[in-house]
C-alpha cells in the first residue's frame, strides 16, 4: 500500500468499530444459543497413530526487527496459550470444529497479552493478537486434507512478513462473529505444537476425506481480498506517524531476555552459570532469611544462600519463591519415611515450583536455563514453545531410571523387600513422555554426571557439555587402623535396593571386614545377615578410619560422598551409574555384578591389610 493511499485512523472510527463489533458479537452469541451447530471437542489419544493427511510449519519469529519484537513476542506468547486448546483434539465425522468454541474468549485472566492484529490497514497492538496464525494454518491444512471450510474470512490486508506461500489460506478470526469452522466426512485429529522457531500443525485421519468431497477439495477463493494490487499493512511499531492516536513509543523498549529457572544448588552448575551472561533474570526457590528459623530450613532444596554470588550486584531481576519452598519442605518431611510415596513427594514439589515459575515468565523471555526436575512440568504447561532453552541435567531421564530398576529387580540377590523398594520411582506415563520430548528439544544439556552425559551422547540429537566435578577440600586425615582391627568399608547411602545394598551384602559375606552404613536402616531385617554391620551418619568421622568407600548403585545422581572420599585419598569402588569418570582412586564395577564387586573388595582389603602390617 502506498503512503498516499493510507489514511490515518481516528478515534471516532475506533469508537464506531468498537460499537459495531460488540453488536455483531452479541448477535453471534444469540445465534449460537438458539442454533448450536458446533461444540468444544476434547483431547483424546484416538487417531494418535493415524496417517498424517496434512501438515504445515510456519515461522514464529518471521519479523525479527527490534521495532516489532514486543508485538512478535506477545504473539508467540498468545500462541502458546491458544495451542493448548487445540492440541490432541479429535473431531467426529460430520461434526464441526469452531475456532472460537474450541478456544474460548481470550482475556487477560487467561494469560493473553498484547500481540499483532491487522485492523483498518494497520498492524496494531491488541489483546490476544497473533492467534490468527493458528487459524491460517488450520484452514490451509484442512483444505489440503480435503475438508470443508464452512466459514472463513480473510484479512483486510496482507502482513508482508507472515504471508503464506503457495496455496496458503488466509483465515482471520475476531471474537466471536468472525469465526473459522471446519467439517469433514471422516473423524480426524488435530495436533498443534510450538518448537523454538516454528508452529507445527498436523491433521491425522484414518480415511482420506477427498474421496467423499470430490471437487470440494479445490482451494476456496479468497472472498475478502482487495482486488488489484495486494495491500500491505503498516505497523504501529515501525510507522513514524506520531499524530496517530495508536502511537505507543513506550512499547519499543522491550528486548529479548533470558531467565534462569533454578532449583537444587550444585557447585558444578554454579560455576557454569557464573560464566554466562549477567543480564539473565534469576528465579530461585528460596532465600533462607525469608523463612522462620525452625527445622524446615534444613530440609529446603536449593537454599538461596548458595546462589548469592549469582544474584547480587547484577543487572537482573531476582525472584525468590519462599512459600513454595516452605510448602515443598513440609511435604518432603511428611513423606520422608514413606517408601511408596517418597519419590512422588519429590515430584510434587518440582511441579509446584514449575507452576510458580511459569506464572513469572514474560513474553520477552525468549531463552531459558532450566533445572531438569522442572522440565516435564514446564513442557506440560506449554511454556517452552517458541523459546530456546538449556537444561541443567543432574539425572537420567525417568524412563531410563525405571528401565534400570526393572532390570535390577530381576537379580537373584534381590529379595522381596528389595524388589518392592524399586517400585518407588514409578511415575505417570505422560510425565515420562513430556520429559523426554522436552530434553530432545533442548539447545544444550549441561551435566557433570558421566553416565548422564554418555546416555544423551549415545541417543544423539542433543548438544551435551560435560562439566568437571567440583572436588571438595580434604576434610579429614586418614587415621591408622588399630592393631588387630578389621578393615572398615563405608557404604555412603541408605540401605536401599537401588543403592546396591543387596549386592553389597552378598559380596561382603565371608570377607573379613566391618561395614558402616551412613544412611537409614533397611526395613529388611535379613539384609545384613553374616555381615559385621554398624551405623553412622555423615556428620561423624566416617572417613577417618575408612579403608574403602563402596557404592554399587543402580541409580545414583549425586555422588558427593564419593568425591569427598577421593579428596581424602580413600579408594572408591562404584558403578558407572554413580557418574564418576575413569580417574585415579576409582574402580568401576558393573551394576548388579556381585562377583566383580566381591573381587574388587577383596583386592582393596588385601591391600589395606598389607599397608597396616
Amino acid at each position: 500500500m502506498s503512503v498516499q493511499a493510507w489514511r490515518m485512523p481516528t478515534r471516532t472510527q475506533a469508537a464506531g468499530f468498537w460499537l459495531r463489533t460488540r453488536l455483531l458479537a452479541l448477535l453471534r452469541s444469540a445465534r449460537n444459543w438458539h442454533s448450536p451447530r458446533a461444540r468444544r471437542w476434547l483431547a483424546d489419544e484416538a487417531l494418535a497413530t493415524a496417517p498424517i493427511r496434512a501438515q504445515l510449519r510456519t515461522s514464529l519469529w518471521a519479523d525479527s526487527s527490534p521495532e516489532e519484537f514486543v508485538l512478535t513476542a506477545g504473539k508467540v506468547h498468545n500462541l502458546r496459550i491458544a495451542a493448548k486448546a487445540f492440541h490432541g483434539l479429535v473431531v467426529p465425522a460430520g461434526e464441526r470444529l469452531s475456532f472460537w468454541r474450541q478456544l474460548g474468549r481470550p482475556t487477560t485472566a487467561h494469560g493473553y497479552v498484547r500481540g499483532r492484529e491487522v485492523r483498518a490497514g494497520c498492524v496494531v497492538p491488541t489483546l490476544a493478537g497473533g492467534i490468527c496464525q493458528i487459524s491460517n494454518a488450520l484452514a490451509t491444512c484442512a483444505v489440503r486434507a480435503g475438508f470443508e471450510l464452512v466459514e472463513r474470512h480473510a484479512h483486510s490486508v496482507r502482513v508482508e512478513s507472515t504471508a503464506e506461500e503457495g496455496d496458503g489460506i488466509d483465515a482471520t478470526v475476531f471474537w466471536n462473529y468472525v469465526d473459522l469452522q471446519i467439517r469433514a466426512p471422516v473423524a480426524w485429529r488435530l495436533e498443534l505444537k510450538l518448537t523454538s522457531d516454528e508452529l507445527v500443525l498436523t491433521i491425522r485421519a484414518q480415511e482420506v476425506a477427498c474421496r467423499h468431497l470430490g471437487t470440494d477439495c479445490a482451494l476456496p477463493p479468497r472472498t475478502s481480498r482487495v482486488t488489484g494490487n495486494v495491500q500491505v499493512a503498516r505497523s504501529c511499531m515501525s510507522c513514524e506517524e506520531v499524530r496517530c492516536f495508536r502511537h505507543h513509543p513506550s512499547l519499543r523498549g522491550s528486548q529479548a531476555r533470558s531467565a534462569w529457572l533454578l532449583d537444587g544448588w550444585t557447585q558444578e552448575f554454579h560455576d557454569w552459570l557464573s560464566t554466562q551472561d549477567g543480564a539473565a533474570d534469576r528465579l530461585i526457590p528460596v532465600a533462607t532469611r525469608q523463612l522462620p528459623g525452625w527445622f524446615l530450613r534444613r530440609r529446603l532444596v536449593g537454599d538461596g544462600k548458595e546462589w548469592s554470588s549469582l544474584v547480587s550486584g547484577v543487572n537482573a531481576h531476582v525472584t525468590r519463591f519462599g512459600w513454595v519452598s516452605l510448602r515443598r519442605a513440609w511435604w518432603l518431611r511428611r513423606h520422608a519415611r514413606d517408601a511408596g510415596r517418597r519419590q512422588a513427594s519429590v515430584l510434587d514439589g518440582q511441579r509446584w515450583l514449575a507452576e510458580a515459575y511459569a506464572r513469572r515468565l514474560r513474553p520477552e523471555h525468549t531463552h531459558l536455563v532450566i533445572d531438569q526436575g522442572l522440565l516435564p512440568y514446564l513442557q506440560q504447561l506449554g511454556v517452552l514453545g517458541g523459546r530456546t532453552y538449556d537444561v541443567l541435567a543432574h539425572a537420567l531421564p525417568m524412563d531410563e531410571i525405571q528401565r534400570r530398576l526393572d532390570q535390577a529387580g530381576g537379580s537373584r540377590v534381590m529379595g522381596k523387600h528389595g524388589d518392592a523398594a524399586l517400585k518407588d520411582f514409578r511415575t505417570a506415563t505422560d510425565l515420562i513422555r513430556d520429559e523426554m520430548e522436552a530434553m530432545q528439544g533442548a539447545r544444550k544439556v549441561m551435566t557433570a554426571h558421566a553416565g548422564v552425559a554418555g546416555y544423551w551422547r549415545q541417543r544423539g540429537g542433543v548438544d551435551v557439555r560435560q562439566l568437571p566435578w567440583a572436588m571438595p577440600a580434604p576434610a579429614v586425615s586418614h587415621m591408622p587402623r588399630a592393631m588387630g582391627a578389621m578393615p572398615l568399608v563405608v557404604f555412603p547411602a541408605s540401605a536401599l535396593a537401588r543403592k546396591g545394598a543387596y549386592e553389597l551384602a552378598e559380596a561382603l559375606r565371608g570377607l573379613s571386614c566391618r561395614l558402616r552404613v551412613l544412611g537409614s536402616v533397611s526395613a529388611d531385617t535379613a539384609l545384613w545377615q553374616g555381615v559385621a554391620v554398624e551405623y553412622g551418619n555423615y556428620t561423624d568421622d566416617w572417613l577417618a578410619k575408612a579403608d574403602a568407600v563402596v557404592l554399587p548403585a543402580h541409580v545414583e545422581h549425586a555422588p558427593r560422598a564419593l568425591l569427598t572420599a577421593l579428596a581424602a585419598g580413600i579408594p572408591v569402588i562404584a558403578t558407572p551409574a554413580c557418574g564418576l569418570p575413569d580417574m585415579a582412586g576409582v574402580q568401576l564395577v558393573p551394576a548388579g555384578e556381585v562377583g566383580a564387586l566381591r573381587a574388587a573388595l577383596q583386592t582393596l582389603l588385601d591391600r589395606a591389610s598389607e599397608e597396616s602390617d
